[in-house]
């Protein structure tokens, strides 16, 4: 403490209150990244059951037009028999 001019005393307080802005400040970032990490969570789930849901309706939507081409290709077959 040799290096210090001011009294014991007075630095303590300002040790004491800088140690304590300075916790409340760490405390405040841990809070902030953990509410991020849980909404990168939340979003990360979410688009993957987005993504899900349009990749089956993308297949769904082939499976459609697969099925109305073969009903096409049988109803021409049909009406060449026919004739």
């Amino acid at each position: 403490m040799q290096e210090f001019k001011s009294p014991v005393s007075r630095l303590a307080r300002l040790f004491h209150k800088g140690r304590d802005s300075w916790r409340e400040k760490a405390l405040e970032k841990q809070k902030k990244v953990r509410t991020l990490e849980i909404k990168v969570r939340d979003l990360t789930a979410s688009r993957e059951h987005w993504k899900q849901r349009a990749l089956a309706a993308e297949s769904q939507i082939k499976e459609q037009k697969m099925g109305g081409e073969v009903g096409e290709k049988k109803k021409k077959l049909l009406v060449r028999r026919t004739t």
